[in-house]
């Protein structure tokens, strides 16, 4: 049989709407209106309703209208909580404080990002030594295009001849001899 005939025959089918069933439909948290006639709707975060649901699902309970065992009860479970809260928290203070909860081969990674990062800075500082270098290259055949290239030096003659004089000082300085004093030992 076709569909169509399906349906003239009577047979009904129910409306089903696609999506999460259970899954609340979310409100939104407040609405914004813009000037420009806009709208904004700030729905809550799960974390929000988590923590909402975490306060419906616990009650607070007064101790004082307890009977003996639900008392005893609450104040273990209190205790206990308060408990495993403390030793988590001394926990992780040790462990910081013995080096733990540091990773093992931290030292190596340490150092290969400090060798890293000395490369990069080495390999700035070169191609801005060559950049400099480069621009005053640049400038010096360009004042050196400038600039005409002359000479001052003397004309040869055929007369001027090269003399050599040498100043020996005798008499100026006092002998050694004369500067020495007589050495005398110290009696005990």
């Amino acid at each position: 049989m076709e569909p169509e005939q399906q349906l003239a025959k009577g047979d009904s089918f129910e409306n089903v709407e696609l999506g999460v069933i259970g899954k609340k439909k979310k409100i939104p948290r407040r609405v914004i209106h813009f000037a420009s006639g806009e709208t904004m709707e700030e729905y809550s975060t799960d974390e929000e309703e988590d923590e909402q649901e975490k306060k419906d699902l616990l009650p607070p309970v007064d101790p004082t209208t307890l009977t003996w065992g639900p008392y005893l009860w609450f104040h273990m479970l209190r205790v206990a909580t308060s408990t495993l809260s403390v030793c988590d928290f001394l926990g992780e203070k040790i462990a910081s404080v013995l080096g733990i909860s540091t990773p093992k081969y931290q030292y190596a990674i340490d150092e290969y990002y400090r060798m890293k990062r000395e490369e990069e800075e080495e390999e700035q500082e070169n191609k801005m030594s060559e950049e400099a270098e480069r621009r005053h290259q640049e400038q010096q055949n360009k004042a050196q295009a400038e600039a005409p290239v002359h000479t001052d030096q003397p004309e040869a003659t055929a007369g001027s001849s090269f003399v050599n004089v040498n100043f020996e000082n005798e008499g100026d300085c006092p002998s050694i001899a004369e500067n020495k004093q007589d050495v005398v030992p110290v009696p005990p």
